[in-house]
């Protein structure tokens, strides 16, 4: 019995842990939830602006620019001779991706009441601005070439005109734009996709406690068991 005992004890603190894991994502999904704003405001305040100027992207040019994002970065990753300003507009498009969690979130780029949607805005008006640079270079090849009619045809197929309320946004290299966190309360398309995110955590951690507790009882039940067979081979002796 006493074996049971402490097999129990053990599992108990073993799924410490776990609570605690699953508490913190809890008071960290909270706030949020409380934090949610009476309207969303569309309009940022101004960043940093000592790095390179980054024109501004439409709506309606984003769609376009996102399907063929990672065709422009590679290339102008293979731009050995670039200059600095071409250096440091590829770093922050590949930076501000990752700020906007690599454009995973949905909506993030079709829906301007995403909370993903200015940092989106940034990303590829990056890219765009790659693309711009590149094909003005003196010495720019055929797939530079390839790829810059082939955007210029969706655009022109697309009838990219819309606008929205970061289309006038211009943008900085030193200035990186963070998705709007407190916003995703009231847009259920993130709201949904992160409270599912979230309790998938917390029933993989329950799942995972679950199965350590019957691990370390079944431990202590055959230790007991072991126990009661010694006893009986004593006592027969």
């Amino acid at each position: 019995m006493r074996a049971g005992a402490a097999a129990n004890r053990m599992a108990a603190w073993r799924l410490r842990p776990c609570r605690r894991l699953a508490a913190a994502l809890l008071a960290a999904w909270l706030p949020l939830l409380a934090a949610a704003p009476p309207a969303l405001a569309h309009r940022r305040t101004t960043g940093p602006t000592d790095g390179i100027a980054i024109a501004g992207i439409s709506h309606g040019e984003m769609a376009i620019i996102d399907a063929h994002r990672r065709a422009i970065v590679a290339r102008a990753a293979r731009k050995p001779l670039a200059d600095e300003a071409f250096r440091r507009v590829l770093n922050y498009a590949r930076i501000q991706h990752a700020f906007c969690l690599w454009g995973l979130a949905p909506g993030s780029v079709a829906d301007e009441e995403s909370p993903f949607n200015e940092c989106s805005h940034a990303y590829l008006a990056a890219a765009k601005d790659l693309l711009v640079r590149m094909r003005a270079m003196p010495d720019m090849d055929a797939a530079t070439r390839a790829l810059g009619e082939r955007v210029d045809r969706d655009l022109l197929l697309a009838g990219a005109l819309e606008v929205c309320s970061y289309s006038a946004d211009t943008f900085n290299t030193a200035d990186v734009i963070r998705p709007r966190w407190a916003q995703m309360t009231v847009h259920p398309p993130t709201l949904m996709a992160f409270g599912g995110l979230a309790a998938a955590g917390v029933g993989m951690t329950a799942a995972m406690a679950w199965r350590r507790r019957f691990r370390w009882r079944s431990l202590g039940r055959s230790e007991e068991l072991s126990f009661i067979a010694i006893g009986y081979e004593l006592r027969r002796a």
